[in-house]
C-alpha cells in the first residue's frame, strides 16, 4: 500500500486530476450537460469527474458507457466495407493466427475451415508471428470466403443489440454526444459515429482525450479535443510518454465488454471475466488512492483557477520522471499490472518485468532500424515490450542509461516521422 499511496499522490493522482479538471471546464464552456466515460479507461476518470462536479456544483451528468473496440467495431463490419478488414488485420505486440482469427469471433471449427481454404497449418496457430509473416497470412485470410461470411454474419447479428444498448443509454437523445477516453488514435469515436449514423442519428460527437497520436480520419467523426498532446503537438511531450502504462493507471475492476444482449429488463453489456486475486486488489487500491487524493486536492482549488500552461508543465515533469525514469521499485509495481493490446484480450502479459531484460538487446537503435526495414520481430522472440522504460529500470548504471538513450532516440525519430 505504501508505494501505491506514494505514486497516487505524486504521479497518477495529479495527472488524472488535471485531465478531469480540464475536461469539465471544456464541457462547461461548451454547454455540455452529459459526458459518457468509455469503459474501461473511463472507470476511475468518471469517479474523479463526479467528485469535481459535486465539489464545484456543476450540472454535468457523468455516465459510464460499457464498450470496447471489439464491441463497437463488430456490429459495424457489415456496412463499412474494406475498413472492416483494416481493423481486423491491424498489427500488434503479440499476434498469432489464432488471435488474428479470434478478432472476428471465429470458433475453432471455423478457424480450421479457413486454414484448409488457405492452405495453412493449424498446428501453427499459437506461434507468434513476425511482421512479414503477419502481412502474408492477412492477405491470404482476407480472400477466404469462409472468413468473410463469418465476419458478415457475426456483424449483422451483433448490430441490433448494440444499437439497442446505445439507444437505451440515451445517446440518440443528445444533440451532442460527448465522450471521454484516454485516446491514442480516436478509433472508438469513429466506430461510435458510424454506428449511430447508420442507425439514423444526425447529431454531433465530441471527444475529450488525454492525448492523440493521429489526426482524425474524417471530419464526419466529429471533434477531437486533447489535453496533453495531439498529432501535431510537441515531440518532447510524447517521447517519454507510455500510453500502455497510462492505461494501467486507469485499469478497471471489471472485464472487457465483449458485446451486448437483450434481457427482460433491457439491454446489458456482456463482460469477459474480471481481474482476480492480487491484480484485482492492486486495481481497486490504485483507484481508491487516486480518488482520495483528487477529493482532498479538489477542496483546495477553485474551478476557475485552472492555469492550462502551468498544469501542462507540471504534467510534463511528472511524466518524464515516472514514465521514462522510474526507479526499480516503481517499475516492479507498475510492471506487475497485466496488459493486452489486442481487441480480443486473448493473452495477458506483465507490463514490465526483470525477466524482460533479455529483449532489450533488440532495442538498440540500429537493431530497430534493421527490424523495421526487414519487417521482422525481435529476433524471433515472442513479444515486444509494453513499457521499455520500465524494463530498463531493472538494469544498473551505464547499461541502464545506454538503453534509455537508444529508446529515446527511437521515439524521437518515430514522432518526427509522424509529424511529416
Amino acid at each position: 500500500m505504501e508505494i501505491a499511496q506514494r505514486l497516487g499522490n505524486e504521479f497518477s493522482g495529479p495527472l488524472i486530476f488535471d485531465y478531469m479538471w480540464w475536461t469539465l471546464r471544456e464541457a462547461h464552456r461548451r454547454g455540455i450537460s452529459r459526458l459518457y466515460f468509455l469503459a474501461r479507461d473511463g472507470y476511475t476518470l468518471r469517479k474523479v469527474a463526479e467528485q469535481l462536479c459535486n465539489r464545484f456544483g456543476l450540472e454535468i451528468e457523468c455516465r459510464y458507457l460499457y464498450c470496447s473496440r471489439k464491441a463497437l467495431r463488430t456490429p459495424s463490419w457489415f456496412f463499412i466495407g474494406d475498413e472492416a478488414y483494416e481493423q481486423l488485420f491491424l498489427w500488434g505486440y503479440h499476434v498469432t493466427l489464432k488471435t488474428l482469427l479470434s478478432r472476428g469471433g471465429l470458433t475453432g471449427e471455423e478457424r480450421a475451415a479457413v486454414y484448409r481454404e488457405c492452405g495453412l497449418r493449424p498446428v501453427d496457430e499459437e506461434r507468434p508471428l513476425d511482421r512479414r509473416e503477419f502481412d502474408g497470412y492477412a492477405a491470404q485470410i482476407k480472400k477466404s470466403s469462409t472468413f468473410r461470411r463469418s465476419i458478415d454474419r457475426r456483424s449483422r447479428s451483433a448490430y441490433g443489440d448494440t444499437v439497442g444498448y446505445l439507444r437505451q443509454e440515451g445517446l440518440f437523445e443528445q444533440e451532442v454526444v460527448a465522450v471521454v477516453d484516454s485516446g491514442w488514435t480516436g478509433s472508438m469515436q469513429r466506430s461510435l459515429r458510424q454506428l449511430l449514423e447508420f442507425a439514423g442519428y444526425r447529431g454531433k460527437i465530441v471527444g475529450f482525450y488525454f492525448g492523440l497520436y493521429e489526426y482524425p480520419r474524417s471530419a464526419a467523426d466529429g471533434e477531437y479535443a486533447t489535453w496533453y498532446f495531439n498529432a501535431g503537438g510537441r515531440v518532447r511531450d510524447k517521447v517519454p510518454f507510455c500510453n500502455n502504462l497510462f492505461e494501467c493507471l486507469l485499469a478497471a475492476p471489471h472485464g472487457m465488454t465483449a458485446g451486448y444482449r437483450k434481457t427482460e429488463q433491457g439491454y446489458e453489456p456482456v463482460l469477459l471475466p474480471p481481474p482476480r486475486g492480487q491484480e484485482l486488489r492492486w486495481i481497486e487500491e490504485q483507484s481508491d488512492v487516486v480518488c482520495r487524493w483528487c477529493s482532498e486536492h479538489g477542496e483546495q482549488i477553485a474551478f476557475d483557477s485552472f492555469d492550462a500552461a502551468a498544469r501542462h508543465r507540471d504534467a510534463v515533469c511528472r511524466i518524464k520522471r515516472y514514465m521514462s525514469r522510474p526507479t526499480r521499485e516503481e517499475a516492479a509495481y507498475y510492471g506487475s499490472f497485466q496488459f493486452c493490446d489486442d481487441i480480443t484480450e486473448a493473452y495477458r502479459m506483465a507490463l514490465a518485468s526483470e525477466e524482460q531484460r533479455t529483449l532489450l538487446r533488440e532495442y538498440s537503435f540500429l537493431r530497430r532500424i534493421l527490424r523495421k526495414l526487414t519487417k521482422r520481430s525481435l529476433g524471433g522472440r515472442k513479444a515486444e515490450l509494453f513499457w521499455p522504460y520500465g524494463t530498463i529500470a531493472f538494469l544498473n548504471g551505464k547499461k541502464r542509461e545506454w538503453y534509455r538513450l537508444n529508446v529515446i532516440t527511437w521515439e524521437l525519430l518515430k514522432q518526427i516521422i509522424r509529424l511529416r
